[in-house]
């Protein structure tokens, strides 16, 4: 079985889950890819991926995909312990221009929803620097060479003063995905009514109706 996510996932814990799911089914081997938003739709419709946890930006979710489940994580701006926003609880968008910024790389879901968080504000950030990894960024930011706006276990997890962000939308979307309304290994069925929730066969119905009332039979909204 074959599963994709994206790098700062926070609303599930894929470590955690899959090992919960290999105790319960050792005989199944479980392969899991860690890369970025546009390569996971690509390699679940290829047939590469059997389930993926993506962050689709605006335009929503590939033709030829199923949403089973979606959820909201919380972003919040990261400090450095002494930074002058590091005790002010909560910031606008707007507020935050002549700060440097530290961000991931674009391709990212974590840069693309920082990204037009910012756009929607009409800030235009100063990057200072473009990394690649989520444990380098929070290292940069935490010597002070600039702030971030990362999902709040990113920053709750490292330690770091965590501002809440007023914004006039929701945070990023998660959405668990795959190719069909049931998968076709049946092992990332298994897997699938652990991280979606809820009765298999109940939900895989309920994912199948959904796919059938959208035009063509295939696409779901991002969240």
């Amino acid at each position: 079985m074959r599963v994709g996510t994206i790098q700062t996932l926070t609303c599930v814990d894929p470590a955690a889950e899959l090992a919960a799911f290999h105790r319960l089914r050792p005989g199944v081997q479980i392969s899991l890819r860690e890369a970025t938003a546009p390569e996971l739709p690509a390699g679940l419709l290829a047939g590469e991926l059997d389930l993926g946890h993506l962050a689709p930006d605006a335009a929503g979710l590939p033709d030829g995909l199923v949403a089973f489940a979606s959820r909201q994580e919380d972003p919040v701006l990261i400090t450095a312990p002494g930074h002058l926003l590091a005790t002010a609880g909560r910031t606008l968008v707007k507020d935050l221009v002549g700060e440097p910024f530290v961000d991931l790389r674009a391709g990212t879901g974590l840069e693309t929803a920082v990204r037009r968080l910012a756009a929607h504000c009409g800030l235009e950030r100063r990057n200072t620097c473009d990394v690649t990894r989520i444990r380098l960024l929070v290292d940069l930011v935490r010597a002070g060479i600039g702030v971030a706006i990362v999902p709040r276990r990113i920053g709750e997890d490292a330690g770091l003063p965590c501002v809440s962000v007023r914004q006039p939308e929701p945070g990023r979307t998660v959405v668990l995905a795959g190719q069909t309304p049931r998968p076709r290994n049946p092992a990332a069925v298994a897997l699938l009514d652990r991280l979606a929730g809820g009765g298999p066969d109940r939900r895989i119905r309920a994912a199948a109706r959904a796919a059938a009332d959208r035009p063509g039979g295939r696409r779901p909204p991002a969240g």
